[in-house]
């Protein structure tokens, strides 16, 4: 009598740990929704680094084209220079 008491409650024991099955629907839910958030807020934070990285390049990409284009114009400024004052000494020393 003991023995089937026991078999029984140790049975109806393992009937019930086997329905629960430790708890592991509820964490699945909780879990998928928090990595949808978390997929979410990763997705916002990338465009926008993203959005700001291109800025930063179209910046730096004006900078450079400028500082190119200066350096051409002092470039033609510094010939044209050179060129008028070697007609300058030519015309000196033509002249004397």
């Amino acid at each position: 009598m003991k023995k089937r008491v026991l078999s029984s409650i140790l049975a109806g024991v393992l009937a019930v740990s086997m329905m629960t099955g430790c708890g592991s629907a509820d964490k699945k839910t909780t879990t998928a929704a928090s990595t949808k958030a978390e997929v979410q807020t990763e997705a916002k934070t990338e465009a926008k680094t993203e959005k700001a990285t291109e800025k930063a390049t179209e910046k730096a990409t004006e900078k450079a084209t400028e500082a190119k284009t200066e350096a051409k114009s002092e470039e033609a400024s510094s010939e044209a220079a050179s060129e008028e004052a070697s007609s300058e000494a030519e015309s000196a020393s033509a002249a004397n």
